[in-house]
Parts: C-alpha cells; structure tokens; sequence
C-alpha cells in the first residue's frame, strides 16, 4: 500500500471513529461486551501498561531497536520511532484539550468493572494506544520495508497482535471506547505515511539532535519510572 493510501485511510479511520461518537448506545454495548474479557486485574495492568508512555519509551523502544540489529530486517535507530510518537503524543493531547470527550467511567460506573485509576475526561483520543501503535507500527513499517520473507511476514504478525492487544485492552479495563482507539490507530496511520516520506525519515535518521534527545527521553522515562507514580500523570 503506497504511503498515499495509508494517509487516505488513516483519515477515514479519523471520520469513522467520530461518526461512532454519535451512537453512544452502541459504544457503550461495545465496551461493555469487551469488558467481559476482564478475567484478571492484575494481568490487564500489566498489559495495558505497555502503552504507558514512560514504559514504552524506556523499554519497549529500545528493546525493538535493539531487536531490529539483530534479526535480518532492516535496523531501525531510537529516534525513527521517539520523533513519530512524541509528534503523535502531542496531537492527542491537543484533542483531548479541545474535544474533552468523557471517558466510560463517567458513564457506565454501575454497569463495568474499572481498573484503577479512573479518569473522567480526556478520552479521545487514546494515548496509551496511541503510544504503542506509533512505536510498534512505526517500527514495523522502517523494520519491514521492502522486505517479503515468511520471517517478516511472521514478525510483522506478532508486533501487530501485540499492538492491538494493548491497544484494545483500554476498552476492556473500561479506560476508553472503541472510538478513541480507532482515533489513536487513525492518526497513527497517517503519521507512518507522513515519517515513510524519504527525506523525512533521512532527515530524523541522520539528526545528531535528534539521536541524543532521544537517548536522554529514554534516560528520563527511566527516572520518571524509579522515582515516581507515573500512573498518577496519565
């Protein structure tokens, strides 16, 4: 699919998650159904987690730059998937700002079980699965590219299973509806069209600025995961 078309659907993935806003009945029957998938609190915070920015940053991204050295795909440097998600980050928080979408918490209290902490406003769009489509996804579309082998087309699979299960597993603790994910995987989209543009990616591969900030975000999320409650700026 040319980067055109992964931009086009992006946006049309953005019109369809708005249009599920207007059918709040079905997006609650939606996350209600999904969280009946919610058989261990401990195991879902584990998992839905993994989106959290400071754990993604600090483990997930240098663990599949890492990953890409030493499979046979292509190598994919921290900051072709720091630049991306910080740019995607900053997005969603702009809409949760201007839209201030209520989360399911406010809605259906009595009806799920929440995973703790309960967040009223700033649901749309998802930024923990906003987080880990942009790393996984980014990194799939750098690591994976012009590449057809039965070993990519596995790896391609796995990351992509993976993604989704962090992704969805904020509808199943009650966090989000299905629209906000879609939103976060809409945006997404359109940036791996956006940062697959040649001189883009070139321009952020070959930044020197932009390798060491990277290195000291990835130091920082370390921080912020030792010595505070991450979870409590989330």
């Amino acid at each position: 699919m040319s980067k055109l078309h992964i931009f086009i659907v992006g946006i049309i993935i953005f019109f369809l998650s708005f249009a599920l806003k207007l059918f709040s009945d079905l997006e609650s029957k939606i996350v209600i159904f999904f969280n009946q998938f919610l058989f261990d609190l401990t195991f879902f915070s584990f998992l839905t987690e993994i989106g959290n920015g400071f754990f993604a940053t600090a483990i997930l991204v240098p663990c599949l730059s890492l990953l890409s050295s030493k499979l046979k795909i292509n190598y994919v440097p921290v900051q072709l998937m720091i630049v991306p998600a910080l740019c995607i980050g900053l997005d969603v928080q702009f809409l949760k700002y201007i839209l201030s979408f209520e989360r399911p918490a406010s809605m259906l209290t009595d009806e799920i079980i929440f995973l703790e902490p309960i967040f009223i406003a700033g649901s749309f769009p998802s930024g923990h699965a906003a987080t880990v489509l942009s790393i996984i996804l980014i990194w799939l579309s750098f690591a994976l590219k012009d590449l057809k082998s039965k070993e990519s087309k596995t790896i391609f699979s796995v990351f992509v299973l993976i993604a989704l299960s962090v992704a969805l597993s904020r509808v199943i603790i009650g966090a989000h509806w299905l629209s906000d994910i879609l939103g976060s995987l809409a945006l997404v989209l359109m940036a791996i069209a956006i940062f697959n543009i040649n001189f883009v990616k070139a321009f952020i591969e070959n930044s020197i600025l932009f390798k060491y900030f990277s290195f000291v975000l990835i130091a920082l999320s370390w921080v912020g995961i030792l010595f505070f409650d991450i979870s409590d700026y989330l």
